[in-house]
């Protein structure tokens, strides 16, 4: 089963950020039985970026408005690769 894995910047605005996109993700992928998790973790670089078995597959530049769909998106894609 793939784990999907949120890294985000420490910082008050992109944790908020990064519980919104876990949030959409579980609910657009929780419900499928390849996907494990979907885990949330602080950096200490400058990052917003979304990944599915330890591979980065979308990452987005944190200083701008972040659209967690394109991160579903991004992972629904990469699941359909996998499987």
């Amino acid at each position: 089963m793939a784990e999907i894995a949120i890294e985000y910047a420490a910082g008050n605005r992109l944790r908020s950020e990064a519980e919104t996109a876990r949030r959409l993700i579980d609910a657009y992928l929780g419900d499928r039985p390849d996907v494990d998790r979907v885990t949330l973790s602080p950096s200490t670089d400058s990052v917003f970026c979304v990944s599915v078995e330890g591979d980065r597959i979308w990452c987005t530049d944190p200083r701008e408005w972040i659209d967690s769909m394109e991160a579903v998106t991004a992972a629904r894609r990469r699941l359909s690769e996998v499987s």
